[in-house]
């Protein structure tokens, strides 16, 4: 597992094109633990490269990601057919303890979580 910081956010975020065109597969929420494990399909990760029929390979793959201690957090009205456009990921501030932000979109999320850390790993 790796873990999102400061320093390796920005690397993350360009790596899997903030999360573009992906789709959260199965959202677990565990009570106890405070913690809900993601478990996403990524359209696009790497760099793109295009085949002998003019498209684009966008190197698919999988992430499963642990959101520890959770602070609070907000799911509207979410269905397999909704996927992330651009996802927002960020450390923030709230009173006067530091937290990193998972959300769907900045504006008008339809996921948002604020979580003490974030865990990944990829899977195919």
């Amino acid at each position: 597992m790796e873990k999102i910081t400061k320093e390796n956010l920005n690397d993350f975020m360009d790596y899997y094109h903030e999360l573009h065109d992906s789709y959260i597969k199965e959202f677990n929420y565990d009570v106890y633990g405070s913690k809900i494990e993601l478990l996403i399909d990524v359209c696009w990760s790497g760099e793109p490269t295009l085949n002998s029929n003019n498209k684009y390979e966008t190197n698919r793959t999988n992430l499963r990601m642990f959101l520890n201690n959770i602070e609070t957090f907000n799911i509207k009205d979410y269905f397999s057919w909704d996927y992330i456009d651009k996802l927002y990921m960020n450390f923030i501030k709230l009173e006067d303890k530091e937290y990193i932000c998972f959300a769907s979109s900045e504006e008008d999320p339809l996921i948002y979580i604020v979580c003490d850390s974030i865990e990944y790993e990829e899977f195919r």
